[in-house]
């Protein structure tokens, strides 16, 4: 077997140890079922269901129109409901950016991002991009002075027709349209977004949509108590009179303006271009390695289904068989789908299914057996520990217990007592590739204790880890003797295994062991939180939502600290008639020259300020419907 090929990625692995050792903290205080850390995605998912449900509210009170926009945004906030339901809107949608950030960093550094996961790393980019565009467009209809600058950017960055819109004296009537056209795209845009989620969750075989119910009550109050604390308040109303000196700016959202107006267009979205597409790319850029895929030994593949049923990608499909074997369906693994979690190999009860990098279970417990032989034989104590190759690449494992690299990753070490005792390590590619008919036939082989060491039940790397080895164990009681023990810790806390250890080969405590109480194969909307548990998981979601605050940075633009001149020029003027062609005859009104062209002549612009000249373009003759032009000069004096 080639060396554990997920501990190779060493700068990622730094990363996801400090990450784990985060979630770590938390769980200190927390149980795991109620860890936010662990629910990153579904979180994410509920911020968008609260944002519909307050969205559907607003949009109810909300008139489009820029004579109307900003006073009905300040009827919502003239009574205690309709701030609470904005407010809510506002955070809500601030923590989902939050929310999926922080679910796309802990993808990236656990290297789940790659092979088969390539669709959902780059759904959930254009998602991000999605969530952005539509909360942008959500500033913008409140027509305060922050959709005034993303008004100024538009008629800069567009000009011609479009600038001349918000220049025009009947403003209201011509924009109206624009009001609409928004307000449509802010709602509707979040509809497909379930669209976007399905394709997201695509390759998963049981996708998990929802948040444990405690864990999404808990997001709820952090929403509604910070909404309480700090309430969500318009800026000054737009005016296109006068350019922005100082508006709070939300940084997640709005940052760009101020970015733009520092940098420039050409070199804000030529970074924005490189850092963005060189992430939504990663999973080509720097595609990883495991030891998958796995195969499967048709002779002894009996068809049972079991391997299918519990494949956390959809990997293996069941098809049609036509041979000697007496048996009707056969398993096949689809290569492309395939993540090598090993839990297919775990299930296995005929020991058909391997890893294509090496990883063969009859090898591993053949080793295992031997090492367990040899150290009963020489008269020690033995206990087997089952581990993951993700805890060990994290350094979940004491240092002395060391798993060899050469061909099998099996290792024997002393411990206990002046180390009586024996410690045969395993480490599998997850800890539900352990087939639990190995835990009974280690028990027949003499082995004292055996540990299965599992990540917490809502992190496992390949989503169901902790599941199906659960699910086997609950479904075999008689194997959960008192020599069976379950150790579940945060990826990298060697720590707590080196004390359970110690604590598990004192006297005293083989004398007094009994059989464990395994975890249960949990529905999670049953579980209850206690009240420390509640409290800090609340606390966790009100901090991430409550980086809108420090985020709403003042800002102005820097044509704000001198004078600017806006001048719009709109030519519609008839030069000369168009020439009809003989035996044509157009309806009533029709516009001779818009169907059949005319001539123009070239208009000169000339700006004069203090008798001087500032500004002098000449604007050529391009056809009727481009004559238009809005341009604005800027001159600070």
């Amino acid at each position: 077997m080639t060396p554990n090929p997920y501990a190779k990625r060493r700068f990622l692995r730094s990363l996801e140890k400090l990450w784990a050792s985060l979630e770590g903290i938390t769980n200190r205080f927390t149980r795991s079922d109620f860890n936010p850390f662990y629910h990153l995605g579904t979180l994410t998912i509920f911020m968008l269901i609260v944002l519909i449900a307050t969205g559907t509210y607003l949009t109810l009170i909300y008139r489009p129109g820029l004579d109307v926009a900003y006073a009905t945004v300040n009827k919502i906030d003239s009574n205690w409901f309709g701030s609470l339901m904005r407010s809510i809107h506002r955070y809500a949608s601030d923590g989902m950016i939050v929310l999926i950030v922080l679910h796309l960093l802990k993808v990236l550094v656990s290297d789940r991002f790659w092979g088969q996961r390539w669709l959902a790393w780059t759904s959930g980019w254009i998602m991000l991009a999605m969530v952005w565009l539509t909360g942008t467009m959500g500033y913008w209809l409140i027509w305060d002075q922050r959709g005034q600058w993303l008004t100024e950017y538009m008629m800069q960055a567009l000009a011609g027709t479009s600038g001349l819109t918000y220049v025009a004296p009947d403003l209201a009537s011509r924009t109206f349209s624009n009001f609409v056209i928004i307000l449509f795209l802010h709602v509707f845009l979040p509809l497909i977004g379930f669209l976007g989620i399905y394709i997201h969750g695509l390759r998963l075989s049981r996708a998990r949509w929802w948040s444990p119910r405690w864990v999404s009550i808990q997001a709820l109050v952090g929403l509604v108590v910070l909404s309480i604390i700090k309430p969500t308040l318009s800026s000054a109303p737009a005016d296109l009179s006068h350019l922005i000196r100082s508006v709070p700016m939300d940084a997640l959202y709005l940052g760009f303006l101020p970015l733009m107006d520092l940098w420039g267009n050409v070199i804000f979205w030529g970074l924005a271009i490189l850092v963005g597409g060189s992430l939504f790319l990663l999973p080509w850029l720097a595609s990883g390695r495991d030891d998958g895929p796995a195969i499967v030994t048709d002779p002894k593949c009996t068809g049972c289904n079991i391997c299918y049923a519990e494949c956390p990608f959809d990997a293996i499909r069941m098809v049609d068989r036509n041979d000697s074997s007496g048996y009707h369906k056969l398993a096949v693994i689809d290569n492309a789908q395939c993540t090598a979690c090993g839990v297919c190999i775990g299930a296995c009860p005929t020991d058909a299914i391997d890893l294509k990098g090496g990883y063969n279970g009859e090898a591993v417990f053949g080793a295992m057996k031997g090492a367990l032989h040899r150290e009963n034989n020489d008269g020690h104590p033995v206990t087997v520990l089952f581990a993951s190759q993700h805890d060990e690449a994290l350094g979940g494992l004491p240092a002395k217990l060391t798993v060899s690299e050469n061909n099998i990753p099996v290792s024997v070490t002393g411990w206990g007592s002046e180390e009586s005792a024996r410690v045969v390590t395993a480490v599998l590619p997850s800890i539900s590739a352990v087939n639990i008919e190995w835990i009974k036939s280690l028990h027949n082989e003499g082995a004292r204790d055996i540990i299965l060491l599992s990540a917490p039940y809502d992190d496992g790397i390949y989503r169901e880890d902790a599941h199906w080895i659960l699910n086997r164990l609950h479904s075999r009681p008689a194997l959960v003797t008192k020599g069976l023990h379950w150790l579940e810790t945060t990826p990298g806390d060697s720590k707590t295994v080196a004390n359970f250890l110690d604590d598990l080969h004192r006297d005293e405590t083989q004398a007094k062991k009994s059989a464990p109480v395994l975890p249960s194969v949990k529905d999670r909307n049953k579980l209850f939180p206690s009240i420390v548990s509640a409290l800090i998981g609340t606390i966790i979601l009100f901090s991430i939502f409550a980086i809108a605050i420090p985020l709403d940075i003042p800002a102005g633009m820097s044509t704000a600290n001198g004078a600017a001149m806006r001048i719009a020029l709109d030519l519609k003027g008839k030069i000369s008639a168009a020439a009809i062609p003989p035996g044509v005859t157009l309806p009533e009104g029709a516009d001779a020259e818009k169907i059949f062209g005319g001539e123009h002549f070239p208009a000169l612009l000339r700006v004069m300020v203090d008798g001087n000249l500032v500004f002098e373009k000449t604007y050529q003759p391009s056809g009727i419907r481009a004559m238009d032009a809005s341009r604005r000069w800027n001159s600070c004096r």
